[in-house]
């Protein structure tokens, strides 16, 4: 019989990773987003990637500051996949910062039907123990 695990949405604290994904996990932790700049382009990245895509040159992490956004699109995910069955329906929206910057994740409290150009506000949750995400927040 196969093995089934839990798949949650987030960042999991005791997994092995590297130095780059240990400070965004730390920064997470104290609720805080970090997203990454190139250090030869100066290309920002968000979430954080520790290479640039553009030119493969190492990535910096750098305080994410804005918290605040707008719908700029959305599912609802009505047939989730087994591990995620539970929560279905949910909502997963793309969220774009007046920066331009834009971060995918659920919106965790909607009490009506969502609408592209609605305000999203940046929560965070500790699942567990070991266990942290970011959200939105209508």
């Amino acid at each position: 019989m196969a093995e089934h695990n839990e798949l949650y949405l987030g960042y999991a604290t005791d997994k092995a990773v590297t130095p780059f994904m240990q400070k965004f996990l730390e920064a997470l932790d104290e609720e805080k987003l970090m997203m990454s700049k190139c250090t030869s382009c100066g290309t920002e990245f968000l979430p954080p990637r520790q290479h640039c895509q553009k030119c493969l040159s190492q990535c910096d992490l750098a305080e994410f500051t804005e918290t605040e956004a707008k719908i700029r699109s959305f599912v609802i995910v009505d047939f989730a996949p087994e591990s995620l069955s539970s929560k279905a329906p949910y909502v997963v929206a793309i969220g774009e910062f007046p920066s331009g910057k834009r971060l995918t994740a659920h919106i965790t409290n909607l009490m009506s039907m969502p609408e592209v150009g609605m305000t999203l506000k940046l929560g965070y949750e500790h699942i567990d123990d070991k266990k942290l995400t970011y959200k939105w927040l209508v």
